[in-house]
């Protein structure tokens, strides 16, 4: 009887014309495939590190539009740093295809690539297509909220403004998707995402070397960096696509339920439950992030300051929280 160990299941999975215009030019490191309609088998193409010629890349072009050609789902890792600089697409496109564990790791890095674009970039050039992407990682979480298993573990804990919103918004998904007993409509979670990522949005006209500071802030730099809810605000109305829930919960992830918060400086029974999340996840990740001269503070340090100070945070979110951070 043949070793079943041997034996190794090849799966495809078909490529569309503009997954193959996202794929290198040159020296493509694993080959494409082409399906034989007469009897059903894939055969190679292309060559692993042959250069295509013009004339070859058209005639796959074509072949493309007819359903044609595919490539070998264990050679998916092969395009993760095209695939994550476009993220949308190939969600839209391979999504079910791709396994999970590099699923997980693609829809990080690409959320990466995108929340640099309008936080050190331009959000005015390079928010709608932020927003695409925020979104179409957010209905594939919704639909398989367990890859947030597989993502939380790979956030980088090194403070920087994209990091700080790439964990703050995976954290608060997990909190939402796997920290409660109820799962809301996609909609209602996509703009919870999309709130915990643009928390901060209006901090990053500041310098780095200010936001990466613990101590010694100037009166300027904390006014400045009190105001920056505000700034959140009249930065995201310029774009058109951020809804009212979106915009009341940045303005709201500074304030605390006993008052204590800002700019606003108002209590529990004013905030929103979307602002609560917010703030808590917020704080959370900014206690254990690593910063010059301040080292990241453990977990569990950070959620026994969250739990005693509960006349701030909603302690049902914290425990949530808890659930999705803190595992043995």
């Amino acid at each position: 009887m043949a070793d079943d160990s041997n034996l190794i299941e090849e799966s495809y999975c078909a490529i569309t014309v503009n997954i193959f215009k996202i794929l290198p030019k040159t020296g493509l490191n694993f080959s494409l495939y082409k399906l034989n309609t007469s009897n059903g088998k894939f055969y190679p193409l292309t060559v692993p590190g042959k250069n295509l010629t013009h004339t070859e890349r058209q005639s796959i072009t074509n072949d493309c539009e007819d359903g044609l050609i595919y490539l070998k789902t264990e050679d998916l890792r092969h395009c993760h740093h095209p695939f994550a600089e476009n993220l949308n697409l190939v969600l839209n496109t391979l999504g079910s295809s791709i396994p999970e564990p590099e699923l997980a790791l693609l829809i990080l890095e690409g959320l990466k690539i995108s929340a640099a674009t309008i936080y050190v970039d331009s959000i005015k050039i390079h928010f709608e297509s932020f927003h695409k992407t925020l979104c179409a990682a957010g209905e594939i979480l919704h639909s398989n909220p367990k890859l947030l298993w597989l993502i939380i573990p790979l956030l980088d804990g090194n403070h920087s403004l994209v990091n700080k919103s790439v964990s703050t918004g995976i954290i608060g998904a997990a909190v939402i998707l796997l920290g409660r007993e109820l799962t809301p409509d996609v909609n209602v979670f996509l703009d919870a995402f999309c709130a915990l990522f643009l928390c901060d949005i209006g901090l990053s006209s500041m310098p780095e070397f200010v936001l990466g500071k613990e101590f010694c802030l100037t009166r300027d730099e904390q006014k400045r960096i009190r105001q920056h809810p505000l700034s959140s605000i009249k930065v995201l109305s310029d774009t058109q696509l951020v809804s009212k829930p979106v915009m009341r919960a940045v303005l709201e992830h500074h304030e605390r339920m006993d008052g204590s918060g800002y700019p606003r400086g108002v209590t529990n029974d004013q905030l929103s439950w979307l602002g609560k999340l917010c703030g808590a996840v917020d704080s959370f990740v900014a206690m254990t992030m690593e910063r010059p001269g301040k080292k990241r503070m453990p977990i569990v340090d950070a959620l026994k300051i969250l739990y005693k100070e509960s006349s701030q945070y909603d302690p049902n979110i914290i425990y949530a929280l808890e659930k999705v951070t803190y595992r043995d």
